[in-house]
C-alpha cells in the first residue's frame, strides 16, 4: 500500500510569514520592553527574593518528624523504667503496645519526610514477634532498638538542618551578588542591545537587497523531514478532530486504511483505534483543559483485521498569532516491537514468580557486610519464616545453634569474594525442630565495580539428611550382617576342608589296603591263579586305582574353592611353558607340537593358573593322541572391556556341541573311559578358579575337527 499524497493537503502547518519591516518594529519594541522589565526585575527579584526567604525561615512548622521521635524517645524511657522494675507482663505489654503506636506515627512522619530507616524496619519486627506476656530482657531489647530509632532520626534531622543551612547560606550570597552587580549590568545590558539593534538594522538592509527564498524548495524539504522520518506529524482542529497528519504514518502504509476515513474524525470515531487502558475520557478531558500529553498508547487493527500495531501520541495545544487554542499539534510513534517486548518480558517475570513460588528453594539477598535483607513475597517462601527470615542479620548470627567451626571457611570464601555451592549447616527452627539447610549464592557489583553483598538460594535438606541417615545405619547393619554371615561361610569352608581331608584321609587307607592285598595275592600266587581270577585281581587293582584318582580330584575341587589366591603380576606364557613341559607321558601317534604366545601378561594368582593350564594343556594333549599331526595353540586378545581373553585350542577328537552343557559340570564325561582317562572333574576345577579371578570360561567343538576352550583374565598393570 503505497503513501495517499492526494489525501493530505499540500501546504505544511504554520501561520504566514510577516513583512520584513513589520519584524523589524516588533523586534525593536519588544527590544525597549525588556529593557525595561529587565531593570525592575534586577532591583526588584533581589529583594522580594530575600523577604520571601526570611518570612518562610520565621514561619517554619516544627518538624513533625522530630515531634513523633521526641515521643517514641519519651515513651522508651518509659518502657526502660518499666523493664527496670521488673512490672508485670501485662504493664510491659501495655508499654510495648504504646511504643507500637509511636513507632507508626513515626513510620507516617517518616514516609511523608521522604525519610527511609531501615532501624524502623527492624524494630517494627521485634515489636511484631513479641508475644502476649513479653519479658523484661525482650522489653530492654525493644528499649534499646527504639533508642537507635531515635539516634537514626536525630542523625537524619542534623544532616536535614546542615543542608538548609548551606542552602540558606548560598542563597545569601547569590542575593548579595544580584544586588551588587545591577548597575554595572544594566550598563552593558544596553550597550549590548544597542549593537544588537545596529546589527538587525544592517540585517534587514541586506535581506532587502537579497533575492527571495523559493518557497516550493522550503516546503519540499519539510515534508521530506515529515515522511522519512521514523515518526510523524498530526493537527487537529478546535473540536479535536483530525484535520492533517504526514504521510509516514502507519495507519494507512501497513494498516491499510484510507486516508478519507481519518480526516476530520475524532480517534475515537477512527476504525482502526480501540479503546485505550486509560479510557477516551481521560484523552478528551486533557484536550479539552488545553493539557499537554505524551506517550498516549493506543493499539490500532489493520482494515482486514489480520494485523495490529501499538502507537504512542504526544501533542500539545496550538494557538493563534492572538493567543486563541485552534486544536492540537503533535506526533506519533509506533512501538510495536517494544510493546511486544515488554508483554515478553511481563510474560517471563510472572513464569520466573510462578516457579519460584512453586519451587521448594528460596531466594536470598545480603548487603556488603553480609547481612541478611527482606525480598519480596513472590520469592519470600513459607521455610524463611523459620529459617533465614532477612532481618538484617549475619547468617551466623542468625543460626547461633551451628557449631562455629563448619562457618570458618564459608566466612573465608565470603571475605574473598568466590562463589560457593551447596554449603550445608544444621540449624534449629523456632519450634525447636533440628533441620538442616543448603545454601548456594554469588557476589553481586554495582555499575562501577563496587561490591554490595551476595545472592543465592536456600534449600531446606532435613529430609535428605535424615534419608541419608537411615541409609547410613542400613548399610552399617547390612555390613554388620554381611560380616557375621562371611564370618560362618569361612568357618564352614574351614569345617568342610577339615572335614574332606580327615574324609580322605579314612579313604586312602582300605583303598590301599584293597590295592596291596590284590598286588600281594598276584605277587604270591601268581603260579596257582588261573587267567580269569588274575583278571579279577587286575580289575580290583584298576578299581582301587580309580577310586584313589577320584578322591585326589575330589580334593582338588573343594580346595579350588576355598584356597587363598593371593594376586599378583603373572607371566602367562612361562607358566604355559611349564605345564607342557611337565605333562605326564602317554602313548600317542606323533608328539605334540605346542604352539604358545610369547610376552602373556596377566593379574592373577600363579599356582591357581597353573592349574587351569596343567588341565586345559593335559585335556588338549589327551584328546589329541591319535591325530598323525597334533598341534595346540596358546593365544589371547583384548576384548571390548579391556580384559585379556585366552584361547587354548586343538585338533584333537572334539565334542559335540549339543552336549557343551555338560563340560564343566564334575565327574560329566563326554568321552569313553576306555579311550580318554580321567576323572571327570578337570574342567569344573578350571571354571571355579576363572570365575574366583573374576572372569568367564566357555568351551567349543565339533568331533574330529578339534575344541577351543577360552577364558577371560585382568590385564597385568
Amino acid at each position: 500500500m503505497g503513501k495517499s499524497e492526494t489525501a493530505w493537503p499540500a501546504t505544511p502547518p504554520g501561520p504566514a510569514p510577516e513583512g520584513a519591516a513589520t519584524a523589524a518594529r516588533a523586534l525593536t519594541e519588544r527590544l525597549r520592553a525588556s529593557v525595561d522589565n529587565r531593570w525592575m526585575l534586577l532591583l526588584a527579584g533581589p529583594v522580594l527574593a530575600g523577604a520571601l526567604v526570611i518570612t518562610l525561615l520565621r514561619e517554619l512548622p516544627e518538624n513533625p518528624l522530630a515531634v513523633a521521635a521526641d515521643g517514641l524517645c519519651a515513651t522508651t524511657s518509659h518502657l526502660g523504667w518499666v523493664a527496670t522494675q521488673a512490672g508485670e507482663p501485662a504493664a510491659l505489654a501495655r508499654s510495648g503496645a504504646v511504643v507500637g503506636a509511636r513507632l507508626a506515627t513515626l513510620r507516617v512522619a517518616a514516609a511523608n519526610a521522604g525519610v527511609e530507616l531501615p532501624e524502623i524496619t527492624l524494630l517494627e519486627s521485634r515489636l511484631a514477634a513479641l508475644g502476649p506476656r513479653p519479658t523484661g530482657a525482650e522489653m530492654f531489647a525493644i528499649a534499646d532498638a527504639a533508642d537507635r530509632v531515635g539516634a537514626a532520626v536525630r542523625r537524619e534531622l542534623v544532616q536535614r538542618q546542615h543542608r538548609l543551612e548551606r542552602w540558606v547560606t548560598g542563597l545569601a550570597l547569590a542575593l548579595a551578588v544580584a544586588l551588587l552587580l545591577p548597575l554595572h549590568g544594566l550598563w552593558r545590558q544596553r550597550q549590548r542591545l544597542r549593537r544588537a539593534l545596529a546589527d538587525y538594522s544592517d540585517t534587514l538592509e541586506r535581506k532587502a537587497d537579497a533575492p527571495a527564498v523559493d518557497d516550493s524548495v522550503s516546503e519540499r524539504r519539510w515534508r521530506a523531514l515529515a515522511e522519512l522520518s521514523a515518526d510523524w506529524y498530526w493537527e487537529t482542529d478546535e473540536q479535536m478532530r483530525l484535520s492533517w497528519v504526514s504521510g509516514a504514518t502507519p495507519v494507512t502504509t501497513v494498516l491499510g486504511w484510507p486516508a478519507d476515513e481519518l480526516i476530520g474524525r475524532r480517534r475515537d470515531e477512527m476504525g482502526p483505534f480501540e479503546t485505550p487502558a486509560l479510557g477516551w475520557d481521560w484523552l478528551h478531558e486533557r484536550m479539552a483543559r488545553q493539557q499537554a500529553f505524551r506517550d498516549f498508547e493506543l493499539r490500532a487493527h489493520s482494515r482486514r483485521g489480520d494485523h495490529t500495531l501499538w502507537i504512542a501520541l504526544s501533542g500539545r495545544p496550538r494557538h493563534d498569532a492572538a493567543g486563541r487554542c485552534t486544536g492540537y499539534e503533535g506526533v506519533g510513534r509506533d512501538i510495536t516491537e517494544r510493546k511486544l517486548a515488554y508483554e515478553r518480558q511481563r510474560e517471563n517475570d510472572q513464569r520466573w514468580a510462578l516457579m519460584v513460588d512453586l519451587a521448594s528453594d528460596w531466594y536470598w539477598e545480603s548487603d556488603a557486610e553480609h547481612r541478611l535483607q527482606p525480598v519480596g513475597r513472590a520469592v519470600y517462601r513459607s521455610a524463611v519464616d523459620y529459617l533465614e527470615p532477612g532481618d538484617g542479620r549475619t547468617r551466623w548470627e542468625l543460626h547461633a545453634t551451628t557449631p562455629a567451626e563448619l562457618w570458618q571457611p564459608h566466612r573465608e570464601d565470603l571475605e574473598a569474594r568466590r562463589p560457593f555451592r551447596s554449603f550445608e549447616f544444621p540449624t534449629d527452627a523456632a519450634d525447636g525442630t533440628r533441620h538442616w539447610v543448603s545454601i548456594s549464592g554469588i557476589a553481586r557489583f554495582d555499575g562501577q565495580g563496587r561490591f554490595l553483598g551476595y545472592r543465592g538460594v536456600g534449600r531446606d535438606i532435613t529430609m535428605r539428611k535424615q534419608a541419608e541417615g537411615l541409609l547410613r545405619r542400613d548399610n552399617e547393619a547390612l555390613q554388620q550382617a554381611v560380616a557375621e554371615r562371611t564370618r560362618e561361610l569361612e568357618q564352614i569352608n574351614v569345617d568342610l576342608d577339615a572335614f574332606s581331608r580327615q574324609l580322605a584321609h579314612e579313604l586312602r587307607t582300605p583303598i590301599g589296603h584293597v590295592e596291596s592285598i590284590a598286588r600281594l595275592v598276584v605277587d604270591r600266587a601268581a603260579a596257582r591263579l588261573d587267567d580269569d581270577e588274575r583278571r579279577l585281581l587286575a580289575l580290583q587293582s584298576q578299581a582301587a586305582r580309580t577310586m584313589r584318582e577320584t578322591l585326589d580330584a575330589l580334593m582338588l575341587l573343594a580346595r579350588s574353592t576355598v584356597q587363598a589366591m593371593p594376586m599378583e603380576r603373572v607371566d602367562l606364557s612361562r607358566l604355559a611353558e611349564e605345564a607342557s613341559a611337565q605333562l605326564p607321558s602317554i602313548a600317542r601317534s606323533a608328539p605334540v607340537n605346542w604352539r604358545i604366545q610369547p610376552g602373556l601378561q596377566v593379574h592373577g594368582c600363579p599356582q591357581a593358573l597353573r592349574i587351569v593350564l596343567a588341565n586345559l594343556m593335559g585335556n588338549a594333549a589327551k584328546f589329541t593322541r591319535h591325530v598323525e599331526q597334533p598341534a595346540v595353540r596358546l593365544s589371547a586378545g583384548t576384548d571390548d572391556d579391556g580384559r585379556l581373553r585366552v584361547v587354548v585350542e586343538d585338533n584333537g577328537a572334539g565334542f559335540d556341541p549339543a552336549l557343551a552343557g555338560r563340560l564343566f559340570v564334575p565327574f560329566s564325561r563326554l568321552h569313553a573311559g576306555e579311550d580318554y582317562a580321567g576323572t571327570g572333574v578337570g574342567l569344573s576345577i578350571v571354571q571355579r578358579i576363572v570365575e574366583r579371578h573374576g572372569g568367564t570360561v566357555a568351551g567349543h567343538g565339533r568331533p574330529g575337527r578339534g575344541a577351543r576352550f577360552e577364558f577371560t583374565l585382568a590385564p597385568a598393570p
